[in-house]
Parts: C-alpha cells; sequence; structure tokens
C-alpha cells in the first residue's frame, strides 16, 4: 500500500506516513485542511475545536423573533430581531430603520466561547460570546424562547 499524499511504501497497518508524517485517517479539519488522527478533537495544525453537541440535531432547528413592543423600547425599532439556528449555526438577524439594512451575525457552533444570560420581569436578554469577535446580542426575548435558547448554548459550552 502506498501513501496517497507522498507515494511512498507504508509498513503494514500504518497511521501515520514515516516519510510526509500525513495521518492516514479520513479525519480532516474543515478550517485548515490537515490531516489529523482518527477521533481528534482538536485540530493540532489551527487549534480548531470540533463540537461535541450533545443535542439532538433535530432541536438545533429553530426559528423566533424578539418581542416587538422590547424591540422598540430597547433599540427603538419597530422591527424585533430573528433569530435562525440549524445544525451548523446560530444566524441572528438585526434590521435597522425600516429595513434600509441589516446587520447579519452568524456565529457558528463551535466559535461558542459562552454565553450571558440577563432574566427580566418580561423579558430576557442574552450576550452570545464568540473567541476573538465582538458578542452577539438579542434583546426582548419571550421566557419560552429564551429558556429553549438558553438549553442549547448551555449544551454547546458543555460540548466545546
Amino acid at each position: 500500500m502506498d501513501c496517497p499524499f507522498c507515494q511512498s511504501e507504508l509498513n503494514e497497518g500504518a497511521i501515520k506516513c514515516a516519510h510526509c508524517h500525513e495521518y492516514l485517517s479520513e479525519h480532516v479539519c474543515p478550517d485548515c485542511y490537515g490531516t489529523l488522527p482518527a477521533g481528534a478533537k482538536v485540530c493540532m495544525h489551527c487549534r480548531y475545536r470540533f463540537s461535541q453537541i450533545s443535542v439532538d440535531v433535530g432541536q438545533l432547528s429553530m426559528a423566533f423573533n424578539t418581542e416587538v413592543l422590547a424591540s422598540l423600547l430597547f433599540r427603538f425599532r419597530l422591527l424585533p430581531q430573528e433569530i435562525i439556528t440549524d445544525e451548523d449555526k446560530i444566524t441572528i438577524n438585526t434590521p435597522g430603520v425600516f429595513r434600509l439594512w441589516n446587520n447579519t451575525d452568524e456565529v457558528p457552533w463551535n466559535k461558542i466561547a459562552g454565553f450571558n444570560y440577563r432574566s427580566g420581569i418580561i423579558w430576557d436578554k442574552v450576550e452570545i460570546e464568540t473567541r476573538g469577535q465582538k458578542p452577539s446580542v438579542i434583546i426582548g426575548l419571550s421566557k419560552a424562547n429564551s429558556d429553549e435558547l438558553r438549553r442549547v448554548l448551555q449544551s454547546i459550552v458543555n460540548a466545546n
């Protein structure tokens, strides 16, 4: 058997090529495309963390808006924030005045470092902290939506 990278001869049962030092597994980092040993949780080349999410993928798909009255009181806008999640990321769409502009934050699950949750009397606020970026803020969540989002974020933070 030959190495798929450098075409040199491989020993029987080899995990890593002795000539080019590439791992022979099909586990590849999506950030730097470096080869990794099977089951690696962190890329040794770029420190990319593979998410070990303990939530069912079906539970990660959510879509909801913040409350209109809360948006008017806190952001002085009649247009509420839109939050859409899927198995890869959370998207926070914050429309500007009359929808003349949109500010869209896309945060991959594996880049989430933590979150701050503030419970109010009527509405809640969630700040999602990411590595090397400013936090994404969601203001005016209903209690039901904030509980669901907090549960998912807690499982993501615990996994990372």
